[in-house]
């Protein structure tokens, strides 16, 4: 190799430690993505640029150490000022990365690169109190690959960075680290799975470190204040997946999550005029035209379960609690992935209860005078179904358009007044409040729901996926000979909305799946192979471990007491008395056996006798000299010789002319290895160790 391409292949080797820490660390700043700053990753990411650029300047310290105690110690103070008020886990999250960056332009020896990944570990854990995803286990599998290349080359480069002999190894020592690591890692993963499928474990954490985390961690909120814009979460997370067995109009999904029954003109709450019960409100989801669900529910910190049209009934899941108004909750917020079936009506036709109507017709006694004026304009309508579709017709056809972002000059706090009167943009939660409102002023009983509308379909796996930003609100309205029926005033936005007066919901089968809600090919099967992990972890429960090693206990002992006990059709082909037992072991010993000179044979693949030799004659020698002695290079073994002459004078002088024509000489043979293997043999002794 000339000069100018070792130059070459030493300034790549330069750049294999930062760049292996930068991947490590970023890892843990994926996993964290959820709960970090935007600061805090602008931050990472000029300490990532900061290390390549000092790597490539040759520099040994980019700041000072004092800078960067003062920059960490700055840093973490201001994490904690900006973000405590959202959970101390929120505010460890972003210390731990800024320390990662920190640490990342410090790496100068392995003792630094244990911090690093010590500190990357910390923030997995962290990362762990919200995420349960395969998406993070894969961060774990490259986190741990990654750093066990950077632990082990960073050692290599502290024994031999200064070492002329080294500078030229090229890319072998770091090809076959990364090999071990990856094997290693394989290894731990193999093993992790081997415990998480043995031991039984309680679904329920033991420690629930997550607590008082104030994070967004789904869009859907049971309470609604239209004029905050921070209620609705824009983010791709998936609140839940669900399969439907059954027919339903693509564009009409709509899964109910809570009923907003009271309102004090500006806030909505459930405020249910009815008490949750056990009893369910349909008997058998066998019943004509109920339509059922298998829902895999994300954590969300929401006691509220999740259903298209009116849920009525939840199987696979307890204890839960039903409403008349087709709510169902249950006995604490859900934490944990739970997966559930439920059953769904297409109508509701029950009559209203005395309280009901009570809360159904309520009005604040503080409204604004031109909110109520507004309203009387529909008086002149005397059915209250054609008064109830004027009221929706009014939004499509007087100017309003949906925005997440309040208008100029109303902030976050822009009212219902506001909204009708003056700004005419808003979102869902400020046309699901006006609507109702407007409805009850004019004497039509209605209600708002929350939760989400419509879904994204993979179809690898044929299952709806529902995420964080798909969170909607929306008006019920009853009347007297069709029950409670949807109205969606956002619906008649764009003009493209069909008249709601056929009935309550949309037909079976009365629409297709859209190009638009497909999800997109490339994540198809990723998506569905996170469901299909997140089904598994749901499924092994304590009892279904048992079940299984039961299983496998049995289906071995039946297989083992057929393979051994004799039987008539096996004695007509063998003498009588013959088992199947000792043939059977000693087809598996030989196996072994073969395995293992095969892994022996692959040692020393592609050398030929002579290399073989050479190299088995300074393995024999490290070996039996007391110590640990690296012989791969050539020379390195004058001072192990010395320490033979001084504890072994009568010999040594033949060790030493034994082994250099072995090693060195023209022709190592066999009958040279066998002297200088009994040699060593004979004169083995644990004496003191050599002095290098």
């Amino acid at each position: 190799m000339n000069a100018s391409a070792i130059s070459r292949n030493n300034f790549r080797l330069r750049f294999l430690s930062p760049s292996v820490a930068i991947g490590a660390g970023s890892c843990v700043v994926f996993s964290l993505e959820i709960m970090l700053a935007e600061w805090v990753a602008l931050f990472w990411i000029f300490s990532c640029l900061a290390v390549l650029w000092a790597t490539y300047r040759r520099s040994n310290e980019f700041f000072s150490y004092n800078f960067r105690l003062i920059s960490t110690l700055l840093l973490i103070s201001l994490a904690i000022a900006a973000h405590w008020a959202q959970g101390w886990q929120y505010v460890l999250a972003q210390a731990l990365v800024l320390m990662l960056g920190i640490k990342l332009l410090e790496l100068r020896t392995q003792r630094d690169c244990f911090q690093f990944c010590g500190l990357g570990v910390l923030g997995l854990g962290v990362s762990s109190l919200v995420r349960f995803d395969l998406g993070f286990g894969v961060m774990i599998f490259l986190f741990f690959f990654l750093g066990l290349v950077l632990t082990l080359w960073q050692h290599i480069v502290d024994q031999t960075g200064t070492n002329p002999e080294s500078r030229n190894a090229g890319w072998f020592f770091p090809l076959k680290i990364m090999t071990f690591a990856l094997f290693l890692t394989v290894m731990t993963i193999v093993l992790g799975l081997f415990l998480f499928f043995v031991f039984p474990r309680n679904i329920n954490p033991m420690l629930n470190l997550s607590s008082g985390m104030n994070i967004h961690r789904t869009g859907f909120s049971p309470q609604m204040r239209p004029g905050s814009v921070g209620e609705i979460v824009l983010s791709g997370r998936v609140a839940f997946r669900a399969t439907i067995d059954g027919d339903a109009d693509p564009s009409m999904l709509y899964w109910r999550g809570a009923v907003l029954w009271e309102t004090d003109g500006t806030s909505w709450k459930p405020g249910s005029p009815n008490d949750h019960r056990v009893r369910p409100a349909i008997a058998s989801g066998n019943e004509s035209g109920v339509i059922s669900q298998n829902i895999t529910l994300n954590p969300g910190r929401t006691e509220y379960l999740f259903g298209l049209f009116f849920p009525g009934m939840v199987q696979n899941y307890s204890p839960v609690y039903y409403s008349r108004d087709a709510t169902i909750i249950t006995r604490d917020p859900v934490d944990i992935a739970i997966r559930y079936q439920v059953y769904s009506r297409r109508s509701d036709k029950t009559e209203l209860t005395p309280q009901e109507l009570r809360a159904a017709l309520d009005v604040p006694s503080a409204l604004d005078p031109g909110v109520i004026s507004l309203a009387r304009e529909f008086e002149d309508v005397h059915d209250p179904w054609n008064r109830a579709q004027e009221v929706l017709k009014y939004f499509g056809t007087s100017g309003f358009e949906y925005s997440l972002v309040s208008p100029g000059g109303s902030g976050q706090g822009q009212t219902l007044a506001s909204f009708l009167l003056e700004t005419r943009t808003g979102y869902c939660e400020l046309y699901a409040a006006a609507t109702a409102v407007l409805l009850r002023l004019n004497n039509i009983p209605s209600r708002i729901v929350v939760g989400f509308m419509g879904g994204e379909f993979n179809p690898v796996g044929e299952y709806w996926v529902v995420r964080d930003s798909m969170a909607h609100a929306w008006v019920e309205a009853w009347f007297e000979d069709r029950g409670w029926v949807l109205l969606d005033p956002t619906a008649m936005l764009d003009g493209s909305a069909v008249d709601q007066a056929e009935q309550a919901w949309p037909s079976p089968a009365s629409g297709e799946i859209i190009p638009e809600q497909l999800m997109s090919p490339g994540l198809r099967v990723v998506d569905w192979m996170r469901w299909q992990w997140t089904n598994a972890i749901i499924d092994l429960t304590p009892a279904r471990q048992m079940r299984m090693w039961r299983s496998l206990r049995s289906g071995f002992q039946e297989t083992w007491t057929g393979l051994s006990a004799p039987r008539a059709n096996v004695s007509r082909n063998f003498p009588e008395g013959f088992s199947l037992s000792p043939v059977l072991g000693a087809l598996i010993i030989g196996a072994g056996f073969i395995i293992v000179l095969w892994a022996l044979k692959g040692r020393y693949s592609g050398m030929d006798r002579d290399q073989i030799l050479r190299i088995r004659a300074w393995k024999r020698l490290s070996r039996k000299t007391p110590g640990r002695h690296e012989l791969l290079t050539p020379g390195r073994e004058r001072s192990i010789l010395d320490w033979w002459e001084r504890n072994h004078p009568d010999k040594a002088l033949e060790l030493k002319i034994i082994y250099h024509a072995q090693r060195y000489g023209p022709s190592p043979d066999l009958e040279k290895d066998k002297k200088l293997k009994s040699l060593l043999s004979g004169m083995y002794t644990r004496a003191l160790p050599v002095n290098d």
